[in-house]
């Protein structure tokens, strides 16, 4: 085992499925960030000069690698009909941030759909034995 291995526990995978959230949030905050930064440009190879010199696409691409790191190692562990499902939680945690990071109003509708999300993650999880 390398020193960046960690044994197959129930600590690993709530630690990987934290990065792996965490990591979905984040990527969204960077997108969002970015797309700040290039308001008002016109698509087009200033765009994407802009885009390639702007810090957030940097943060972002390095996101999106740890995300991709994060989530081949819980795949490993898990069935993807198990898995995948469960990623919906990130959907919850970008209202969330669009609420507190960015002031943006939530609505009941939303509210809403975040329990039926949560709820239909809690559903599609549960082992086949305990049903």
């Amino acid at each position: 085992m390398s020193t960046l291995e960690l044994p197959h526990t129930r600590a690993r995978s709530a630690a990987l499925w934290g990065v792996v959230l965490c990591a979905a949030v984040a990527n969204q905050y960077l997108a969002e960030r970015t797309a700040g930064a290039l308001a008002g440009l016109p698509f087009g190879v200033d765009w994407l000069a802009r885009a390639a010199a702007s810090p957030w696409v940097r943060a972002w691409i390095a996101c999106e690698i740890l995300t991709f790191a994060a989530w081949m190692s819980v795949l490993a562990d898990a069935a993807l009909s198990k898995a995948f499902p469960m990623t919906a939680a990130g959907y919850v945690l970008v209202v969330a941030l669009g609420w507190i990071g960015f002031g943006e109003p939530v609505r009941p509708a939303q509210l809403a759909g975040a329990v039926a999300i949560l709820a239909g993650v809690w559903l599609l999880g549960e082992p086949e034995d305990a049903r």
